[in-house]
């Protein structure tokens, strides 16, 4: 990570790459003091600390949490950002922050139970369903700022958050450059939901969220120059993940999309039979936000390859790498030739595709299943 840039992490998938377990690993190494976010509510960041307690960010920055163990930050949530109330303040509550430790761009929106109820189509909006959105409100609440209508309500409109939102752009654009200006400043900003969702770039179309998942969208959003931006973090997994279709009374009514043309849908079983998980071993991730069971894909060099270069990737985090070896899981270390050999030659497989290093291989849920290979 470089100092006085904003280093990014990014998901070069369809998203659920545990950037949340490379977040909260850099933040905790580096003694991040600035974290910054443009979340809205169909992220789900997890953080679990060496001790096993976990916590779920849908609003904060997950590296807001690391300020229960002692390591303070600086808060920032950008005017790209969307959050319910309700879930903003359990949060602060949960990371036990004070109100100077986070700020909110004026133009953040809110998201309502209206705004969901619309992507349900409980109401007079058009329902989400059939691409197996998460339905949480995210694109109905997008639209309703891009029209800006006269009953558009955003950051600054509500009197509960004066304590925490800036008075204006002004205000936010000295206060991001000044943190930048100075020579202790550790800046780590987390991008949310996967490349390959991406309106424009992703994938495929509609099955898509309803914004770009880049860096360059992150910069834009935070109103920070190309020229500040430090490490650039790719994540991935080697068997990506799509979210679940929507199956209703035991019929598909949402389906969340096909896959790149050099990779193929696989069953969990499958995944843990090749992977030497314990037959007892119940295999399977269901989705933060949704709780659906989760599609499983095999590696794709062309989705990873088109991440790396449109995110100008500097670095590359492979995280699941147990879903390779099971013998790794859990573990932690910092010299690649104690990893197995297949782990390895995924490794270098990457590298040579990319022409980037994988500084960072995570093999569980907690800040302490990383090996760091720069050390």
């Amino acid at each position: 990570m470089q100092r006085s840039k904003v280093n990014f992490i990014v998901d070069g998938q369809w998203g659920s790459c545990g950037k949340g377990l490379i977040a909260g690993y850099l933040a905790e190494k580096h003694k991040v003091n600035v974290c910054s976010t443009n979340n809205m509510p169909n992220a789900g960041h997890t953080m679990v600390l060496e001790d096993g307690t976990k916590f779920i960010s849908k609003i904060l920055p997950v590296t807001a949490f690391l300020n229960t163990v002692g390591q303070r930050s600086n808060i920032l949530i950008g005017p790209g950002a969307g959050f319910c109330l309700d879930r903003l303040f359990m949060e602060i509550e949960r990371c036990g922050l004070d109100e100077e430790d986070v700020l909110i761009h004026p133009r953040a929106m809110v998201v309502t139970q209206e705004h969901a109820a619309a992507e349900r189509g409980d109401s007079s909006g058009v329902s989400t369903k059939h691409i197996a959105s998460t339905m949480q409100g995210c694109g109905t609440a997008r639209a309703e700022k891009i029209m800006r209508g006269a009953h558009v309500e955003l950051a600054r409109d509500f009197d509960v958050l004066k304590g925490l939102v800036t008075n204006n752009g002004d205000e936010w654009f000295t206060l991001v450059h000044n943190i930048l200006k100075g020579d202790k400043t550790m800046w780590l900003h987390e991008g949310s939901q996967g490349f390959s969702l991406g309106m424009n770039h992703g994938s495929h179309y509609p099955q898509c969220t309803s914004r770009e998942c880049t860096t360059a969208r992150e910069i834009a959003d935070m109103g920070i120059s190309h020229q500040k931006v430090g490490d650039v973090y790719l994540v991935i997994r080697p068997f990506p993940i799509r979210v679940g279709n929507v199956i209703e009374d035991g019929k598909e009514v949402g389906y969340s999309g096909d896959c790149y043309d050099d990779q193929e849908e696989i069953s969990w079983a499958d995944l843990k039979a090749q992977s030497g998980y314990p037959a007892d071993f119940d295999l399977k991730e269901l989705t933060t936000v949704t709780k659906r069971l989760r599609r499983c894909f095999t590696y794709s060099d062309f989705q990873v390859r088109m991440a790396a270069e449109i995110n100008g990737a500097t670095k590359i985090a492979l995280n699941f790498a147990n879903y390779l070896d099971y013998s790794i899981f859990q573990t932690s270390g910092n010299n690649i030739k104690d990893l197995p050999d297949k782990v390895r030659d995924f490794i270098a497989m990457i590298e040579d595709q990319t022409g980037l290093p994988v500084t960072l291989v995570g093999t569980g849920p907690g800040n302490n299943h990383v090996w760091d290979l720069e050390e």
